[in-house]
């Protein structure tokens, strides 16, 4: 869905991101200059501490990463959340435009618009420290989207007796695999 926004004479865009984690809690963050509710969803305005990397616009859907990173972070809160489990959080990343003059959501269909889904791939924790001594902690997410996790599905399943046993402990369908692996058989030819 494409935005019309040709009578507006000033906007200004700011990213929503959104990541669950489960067990957790869900993380919700921009890089607006004060916390802002879309879809009754509080998001937590840390301005110029949040960074997203930049992506392609393309008309169809194709696979890519984006990193998002967010810094001046309190050490206490990093140390609860390295023990989560943070690998194949999901992730939705939208770009709000605002009526630059008011700093309001533009009241169109389809804003905000989305800008990215996938899950987190990895995530890193870096501590800078400057010259008086004090400490700044980053993380950074590196996400995958969805169409790359597509890509990379395996599907189906392997076909030996320990994979049936785990599915269906009694059935013993599988169990001359192993033995018939290697065998060769020559269907219809003479003695």
């Amino acid at each position: 869905m494409s935005l019309n926004l040709t009578s507006y004479k000033r906007i200004q865009t700011n990213l929503f991101v959104k990541v669950v984690v489960p067990g957790y809690q869900t993380l919700t963050f921009s890089d607006y200059h004060k916390s802002y509710t879309i879809n009754s969803t509080s998001y937590t305005g840390v301005g110029e501490l949040l960074s997203v990397s930049n992506s392609t616009s393309s008309l169809r859907a194709t696979p890519e990463e984006l990193s998002i990173s967010i810094s001046g972070i309190p050490t206490g809160n990093v140390s609860d959340f390295v023990d989560q489990k943070v690998r194949g959080s999901a992730v939705d990343v939208h770009r709000g435009f605002f009526d630059a003059t008011t700093g309001e959501l533009l009241a169109i269909s389809g804003n905000p618009a989305t800008k990215f889904t996938g899950v987190v791939n990895n995530f890193t924790v870096t501590d800078d420290m400057n010259d008086n001594g004090q400490g700044t902690l980053t993380i950074t997410f590196t996400c995958t989207s969805i169409i790359d996790q597509l890509n990379n599905k395996i599907s189906g399943r392997a076909t030996n007796p320990v994979d049936q046993k785990e599915l269906y402990p009694n059935d013993q369908s599988m169990d001359r695999v192993p033995a018939l692996a290697k065998s060769n058989f020559n269907f219809g030819a003479p003695n």
